[in-house]
């Protein structure tokens, strides 16, 4: 069932991240960010950037801490000439956009890792690299 609004989509986050760490003092905050494909074919991408910054902003509000880092994964190079999703490109040009703009941001790239049945989603493969790559953004972040 979809939620009713998308802000009900942060509640839940919220109250599921208040559980997990209540009681315990965290080093470090990374959130990792892999959405796109929606805001690209319903035409979004010219205020992906704002919305993204703004998620970004609540959530160091909320979590009264400055210092939270997020990677985000870049869309696939699944339809670069805009023939599916209108706003394809212009969401990719957000997202680097957006973690280049903040010095606690980070994106990778996902180009090659979709997968060969319909070229949008990974495979096996390409889940696990992505993983990958997302901690190392991450430990860049944290490290630095």
């Amino acid at each position: 069932m979809a939620p009713a609004t998308t802000g009900d989509l942060y509640d839940r986050l919220m109250g599921k991240v208040d559980g997990a760490i209540k009681g315990k003092k965290l080093q470090t905050i990374t959130f990792v960010w892999m959405q796109g494909e929606r805001d690209a074919k319903e035409n979004h991408g010219e205020v992906y950037q704002a919305s993204f910054a703004g998620l970004v902003a609540q959530l160091r509000t909320d979590m009264k801490r400055d210092d939270i880092n997020f990677v985000i994964g870049r869309l696939s190079d699944f339809d670069n000439e805009c023939k599916r999703y209108p706003h394809w490109m212009k969401v990719r040009d957000a997202q680097v956009d957006v973690a280049e703009a903040d010095p606690r941001g980070a994106w990778v790239d996902t180009d090659e890792l979709n997968g060969e049945n319909d070229g949008l989603h990974y495979n096996r493969e390409g889940y696990v690299e992505l993983g990958k790559r997302f901690a190392d953004a991450a430990i860049d972040l944290i490290v630095e």
